[in-house]
């Protein structure tokens, strides 16, 4: 393993990457970016681009999904790769799993969404009132599954909340923030090719 590897990633997994380096299980030093900036592509593409250029000489793992147009060309750079994933859910459910309940209607969320779920469904997709979202929400998946990566406690009332305002059930699925780790060992290889 390379020493002079640092990982950037999406904020949504500051708790997780936190905890597995506590339990020694993620060695490398992260950056992290906002992860509403993923509702914004053309920021968080500016964002990115910025802090990879800044890192010139160290191996970065970027630790995101697909989750702007030019990611792959980011990854592309000298020194810099990318795990595999679609998006960030892909990335702690395993792509078969994640496919799976997608077919099934799910929408999924992780907990740092989860906390943040008015400023996520209120001010950034615009689903100011129950009906909007219900509309939009129902239109497209069956339910609800919270992403228990066993890192906070699992906010119960919180997500009958959130089940109410977009009229969906939601579930809670345990899933291994270990594949968090995995997934970057895996871009690591990469660097050895």
């Amino acid at each position: 393993m390379p020493a002079d590897v640092l990982v950037v990633s999406c904020g949504i997994f500051r708790d997780e990457l936190a905890a597995l380096g506590r339990a020694g299980k993620f060695p490398w030093p992260v950056r992290f970016l906002d992860s509403m900036l993923h509702m914004e592509p053309e920021r968080l593409e500016q964002a990115l681009t910025a802090l990879v250029q800044s890192l010139a000489g160290q191996r970065i793992v970027l630790l995101f999904g697909d989750c702007q147009a030019r990611m792959d060309l980011l990854a592309s750079r000298e020194g810099a790769c990318r795990v595999k994933g679609h998006n960030c859910c892909e990335l702690v459910l395993g792509r078969e799993e994640y496919r799976r309940l997608r077919r099934e209607g799910a929408f999924f969320l992780l907990p740092e969404w989860t906390a943040r779920w008015r400023e996520v469904f209120r001010e950034r997709l615009g689903f100011v009132t129950p009906e909007s979202a219900r509309l939009f929400m129902q239109e497209m998946h069956r339910r609800i599954f919270y992403l228990d990566t066993g890192v906070v406690p699992v906010p119960a009332e919180t997500l009958a909340e959130i089940g109410c305002y977009v009229g969906l059930p939601v579930e809670v699925k345990a899933v291994a923030p270990d594949r968090l780790a995995d997934a970057v060992r895996k871009a690591l290889e990469g660097f050895n090719e």
